[in-house]
């Protein structure tokens, strides 16, 4: 697990001996969830590093339409502690993401080619 370390510069060059294929029980465990999918989804229409904070946005925004406008707040805190806490560790210890909490920016990593030919298998 990543947290409490800081995660490398989004820059650095990949270790050319690095090219480990994610098995099929991992490639399911990332994408059983609908966020990560989301995540996938967005890295793929985006080119170069993302803000993090506007893939919260994008994520809140799109459950949003499945909830009270109420909610909307209380959502955004919950899914920013998600990303954080569960989904960004995950994906990038699995070298499908990169992200540096310093700048708070995030890009597809070695193994995300993997996981978005997939995609198309889930409902996002």
């Amino acid at each position: 697990m990543i947290s409490g370390k800081k995660t490398e510069n989004l820059k650095s060059v990949t270790n050319g001996e690095t090219n480990d294929r994610l098995s099929e029980t991992e490639i399911a465990e990332l994408l059983e969830n609908q966020r990560r999918r989301v995540i996938l989804s967005y890295l793929q229409v985006c080119d170069g590093p993302v803000e993090i904070e506007s893939l919260i946005e994008h994520l809140t925004y799109q459950e949003l339409e499945e909830c009270s406008r109420d909610r909307s707040t209380r959502l955004f805190e919950e899914i920013s502690e998600t990303v954080w806490s569960d989904h960004l560790p995950l994906l990038a210890e699995h070298d499908v993401i990169k992200y540096d909490r310093e700048s708070q920016k995030l890009r597809g990593w070695i193994n995300i080619g993997q996981l978005t030919h997939r995609l198309r298998e889930y409902d996002t």
